[in-house]
């Protein structure tokens, strides 16, 4: 149930103090110090002015002044990523150390008859400031240029701001004023603040001890400082019980990649679509479309439509607004061609069904340079996806067009063949590998009886190993001939039996991917804010690129780097592109680097 408390007369410090959602007040005039001090997500109005301190610390909720604010109004206000950002309104101007050591939340200076017609943000605002975003309207004199840059409203800003000022001047009776502040999207700007990685590239990253102590400390602190003439100087040399090397009781290791993101882990073909992110984030289109054909012949057909995406369900960009939308991705590589082909192996393999499971391991087989005659007992190819039309959850063209990328790979197609058990007899003798993927088989294994008595198949299916290998060494299986199951659990393992006979064939050892997915927890949601502007917009891999957190794969933003005490993190060039490494004799432990990680990558342990 909500609460409303309205409030005339004097009002003393921190009203609506640690306010919770549902509650609302309306003070009928000005309010003292503190107003929504460390507010959890209270809606406070007030009539007035507000004196110092507003909004202190505050994590949720919305306060609305109908005038100005004190000095030190939105310090260290925080965001929480699983609720609307806080918000800020001041219909006139604000006082001076405004937004210190701001952290998260949306502030709004209207800049309506300020009191200080010369600067409405007072002196010395956003010392500090490391999140959200402020949006102004007027003139200022100044701002912590280290912390924070001013930039104008783009498209996203203004719609945000004109969709949401309304409510305000509602609130505190100034509907008059809404063509004035809503006219001219120039005469509005923001400070938002830099991020770690561009105060790197500006010169403002961390800084060395020594020279800290030598430009900062002394001139202000220490030996010429407010503390020079009564402590001695010697007093400040470095303590020598840190410990590094082998005496730290932990160390950092980078564990990039060592885990699998939610998304690839919940697919059923380990389509690593973290990976894909990130070649798209560094603007290599050509490179993630290929990657995705590496695992998958139906990118679109799959992936795009008929599939439940159990990736986008996994998805951590959940927990901050709403899943990427790999589901569209898939759609964007209808048109992509094949990936070259290995050069010929020599090698011929039979794969007895053109079904999901049975197109997926003819795709990767062929990739790999082996010549495959796929045996199909209809006229068509694609098995079950052809239902999929009939149910409007898949476009024919679509199909179509992905089926031609698969037969330019060279794949012979031989339809209407329905195996009996002499020509099977021929296959194991004939070809260099047998791949079974004939679909869904009746209870009483009508459907295999063309297979011969050395392959078990208990309860009507074929038995396999992880690799799909069957009880002769020649023979593999997939799909629902193994168990019956979703389309990409056909396109897995067809990967897998393909994968595993490729491994046999070429006398190497089938390993599949075991490594564990990565926790949700591990990864530091902070660093991605909600979009202010949660309308439907048109869809860009580019886009769901940038939204992706690339859980267990580094981004390469240095933060661990700059965020090291001892500056014992540097990055290293490598043959596949770079790592970050370790400086043991200065490293002391401290758990920094794995606490700041966006990404999960630095795992503290035990050192032995």
């Amino acid at each position: 149930d909500k609460i409303n408390i309205k409030v005339s007369g004097p009002v003393g410090q921190r009203l609506g103090a640690m306010g919770m959602q549902g509650t609302e007040i309306v003070v009928n005039g000005s309010a003292s110090d503190d107003v929504g001090w460390l507010n959890c997500g209270a809606i406070i109005t007030v009539l007035g002015d507000v004196t110092n301190g507003a909004h202190n610390a505050g994590a949720q909720g919305i306060l609305y002044v109908q005038g100005g604010g004190g000095a030190r109004c939105d310090t260290m206000t925080k965001n929480n990523p699983r609720y609307a950002p806080l918000q800020s309104w001041y219909f006139r101007d604000v006082g001076d150390s405004f937004a210190e050591f701001k952290a998260g939340g949306i502030t709004v200076v209207c800049g309506v008859e300020p009191r200080n017609p010369d600067n409405i943000l007072g002196y010395r605002p956003c010392v500090g400031m490391v999140g959200g975003v402020i949006y102004f309207r007027g003139p200022i004199t100044g701002y912590s240029r280290n912390d924070v840059q001013l930039l104008p409203l783009d498209d996203e800003d203004w719609q945000w701001l004109k969709d949401n000022i309304r409510p305000y001047l509602k609130a505190v009776k100034k509907t008059k004023y809404l063509t004035t502040l809503t006219s001219n999207q120039a005469e509005w700007q923001k400070l938002v603040p830099f991020t770690p990685a561009e105060k790197a590239a500006r010169g403002h990253g961390q800084m060395a001890m020594g020279k800290f102590r030598r430009q900062i400390w002394e001139k202000e602190v220490g030996k010429n400082g407010i503390f020079g003439d009564i402590i001695d100087h010697s007093a400040f040399s470095t303590l020598p019980y840190i410990t590094t090397g082998k005496n730290r009781r932990q160390e950092p290791r980078w564990r990039n990649a060592m885990s699998t993101a939610p998304c690839s882990g919940a697919c059923p073909a380990n389509i690593p679509s973290e990976q894909r992110f990130a070649l798209l984030r560094q603007g290599n289109e050509p490179d993630a479309v290929n990657l995705l054909l590496q695992y998958t012949p139906f990118p679109a057909t799959v992936c795009g439509s008929v599939c439940p995406n159990m990736c986008m369900l996994a998805c951590t960009r959940k927990a901050v607004d709403t899943p990427l939308d790999i589901k569209s991705c898939g759609k964007q590589a209808v048109q992509a061609a094949a990936p070259p082909s290995a050069p010929a192996s020599g090698h011929k393999i039979a794969v007895i069904g053109a079904g999901i499971a049975g197109l997926s391991a003819a795709w990767h087989l062929s990739l790999q340079g082996h010549k495959i005659d796929l045996f199909e007992a209809t006229n068509r190819l694609g098995g079950k996806l052809w239902e999929q039309i009939d149910k409007g959850k898949l476009e024919r063209d679509t199909l179509l067009t992905e089926l031609k990328r698969l037969k330019s790979t060279g794949i012979n197609i031989i339809p209407e063949t329905l195996v009996n058990p002499a020509q099977f007899e021929r296959f194991v003798k004939e070809y260099d590998g047998i791949i079974i993927a004939c679909g869904l088989i009746k209870k009483d294994g009508r459907g295999l009886r063309f297979l011969t008595t050395d392959i078990e198949c208990p309860n009507g299916k074929i038995k396999v190993d992880e690799g799909g290998s069957t009880s002769n060494s020649k023979v593999y299986a997939a799909g629902d001939v193994i168990s019956r199951a979703l389309a990409p659990h056909g396109i897995g393992q067809g990967m897998s039996a393909a994968k595993a006979l490729h491994a046999s064939l070429t006398g190497t050892v089938y390993t599949p991917d075991r490594r564990p997915t990565i926790t949700y927890e591990a990864i530091q949601t902070a660093y991605y804010p909600a979009k202010i502007d949660r309308q439907a917009t048109a869809f860009s891999a580019s886009t769901e690129a940038k939204r992706c957190l690339s859980c267990g794969l580094c981004r390469d933003c240095g933060l661990c780097a700059a965020s090291c005490p001892q500056q014992a993190i540097y990055r290293q060039e490598t043959a596949g592109g770079f790592s970050y490494q370790v400086d043991n004799k200065r490293c002391i432990g401290c758990g920094f680097c794995a606490g700041i990680c966006p990404c999960g990558i630095w795992e503290m342990r035990e050192v032995k």
